[in-house]
């Protein structure tokens, strides 16, 4: 690769501008409703609804609008990564070619020969002293030359490459949870039993329980479902908020619940004009005799009545909150009740048409089969995301907690002696530390 090409995309300017970047379109994320319909958009924001569509903005996350810079950033980190790598595995040679300057040439001639006795008479003794100090310690020795190393705190010295590596592995199982993760809602009745796409198995419902607390709110859901394949149950767990079934790669969530209104049961009371009084029970849609020649019949039931601006009958929820059933009632050939009778209003009958007078229909109770919303969802990057949390986690704590120091020290024959001390943290003062434990007195110190 061009080095050009190779510096841009390792440059911290880069990093800086992908970050603003990401954190901006992160902003868009948070004030734009994602995975809402196009015409939410339109009913909802008119005005930046096209903007929205033409752009992805309503799947944000998933989008290459702001997958291309986390990409982007992700080989940031790499680069730069590989960009410290050669420095550092050059450091941990135990012989370095290249002596430096730094140093000694500040060292004062009572200096220079102190150092020459710590590797020609003292060099046990300046063993034993680092290894106290829990350093690793080498002498190293050839015909010309002795080189002293001492080490510590090694994995502080890759601490930033594993903080790097960590967030490289991060960014990958988001990527990749983002481009291949699956959502799927499926409802099922007591008995129901639906088969998951893509997989060979099938979910079943077995039981339904909603718990309550004592003011009558919604404790929690509970789901007993069987795994079925090849019509043999293989798992039988019972799902709850926060406690999933784990299957096939899949986790399988309770969302909601709610109620099969169009299969509602209804019981009905009708006063006859001659004061006799009748009890049924019916389904929507259902139709049954009361007496010969006289029917009923349900036409509709909605769990929330409202009218619309035109005067609709639609349901504002799905709970029942305002409850009401259309009913018809035909003698013979003739229609003598048609209109809404209202659960929770019985008096109500602005919106009946009858041509008996006297007779009267009221709803006396409704019951309809619960159906349990779970959702099954993969997150194929998850457990990468959990090894980049660790080496990150890793990383960090080598960073700022076993900072990488060395020394060196050399002598080769017909020249002065050399000392390098390097430390990734505080350098000067660990400098002072070695001075000190060495004995020397150098005018910087």
């Amino acid at each position: 690769m061009p080095s050009g090409a190779w510096k841009f995309l390792a440059s911290v300017r880069l990093a800086i501008a992908l970050l603003i970047l990401i954190i901006i379109l992160a902003i868009i994320g948070t004030l734009i409703p994602q995975e809402q319909s196009p015409d939410f958009y339109r009913k909802h924001l008119p005005g930046l609804s096209a903007l929205i569509l033409f752009l992805n903005l309503d799947h944000l996350y998933r989008s290459p609008l702001f997958l291309s810079p986390v990409f982007l950033f992700m080989l940031n980190l790499i680069f730069c990564s590989l960009q410290q790598f050669p420095a550092k595995f050059r450091r941990l040679r135990n012989r370095d070619k290249t002596i430096p300057d730094t140093g000694s040439n500040l060292l004062e001639p009572r200096d220079r020969n102190r150092l020459e006795r710590w590797l020609e008479e003292d060099r046990l003794q300046l063993v034993t002293i680092f290894k106290k100090l829990r350093y690793r310690v080498r002498l190293v020795r050839t015909d010309d030359e002795k080189i002293f190393l001492a080490r510590k705190g090694l994995p502080g010295l890759f601490g930033p490459e594993l903080v790097h590596l960590g967030l490289i592995i991060i960014i990958a199982g988001g990527l990749i949870s983002a481009i291949f993760s699956q959502r799927i809602s499926i409802a099922l009745m007591e008995g129901q039993a639906e088969k998951i796409p893509g997989k060979n198995f099938s979910l079943r419902l077995d039981s339904f329980t909603t718990e309550y607390y004592p003011d009558g709110s919604v404790k929690d859901w509970k789901s007993l479902v069987s795994v079925l394949e090849n019509g043999q149950v293989r798992l039988q767990k019972t799902i709850e908020v926060n406690h999933p079934l784990k299957y096939d790669r899949l986790n399988f969530f309770q969302m909601s619940y709610g109620q099969d209104w169009d299969s509602a049961v209804l019981e009905l009371e009708i006063r006859l004009p001659e004061g006799q009084v009748r009890t049924s029970s019916l389904k929507t849609g259902e139709t049954i005799s009361l007496e010969e020649g006289t029917r009923i019949r349900t036409l509709s039931f909605i769990p929330d009545f409202q009218l619309d601006s035109s005067g609709q009958a639609y349901s504002r929820s799905a709970e029942a909150v305002n409850p009401a059933a259309l009913v018809e009632i035909v003698q013979g050939n003739h229609q003598v009740f048609l209109g809404w009778v209202f659960y929770r209003q019985p008096e109500n009958n602005r919106f009946q048409r009858t041509s008996q007078s006297g007779l009267k229909v009221n709803l006396k109770s409704f019951t309809a089969p619960t159906f349990s919303v779970l959702e099954a969802s993969s997150d194929p990057g998850a457990n990468l995301v959990w090894v980049g949390s660790g080496l990150l986690l890793l990383g960090l704590l080598a960073s700022f907690y076993l900072p990488y120091k060395e020394v060196r020290l050399g002598h080769r024959a017909g020249n002065p002696p050399w000392l390098l001390v390097y430390a990734r943290k505080q350098g000067e003062a660990f400098r002072r530390e070695v001075y000190n434990i060495l004995g020397l007195k150098s005018k910087n110190t």
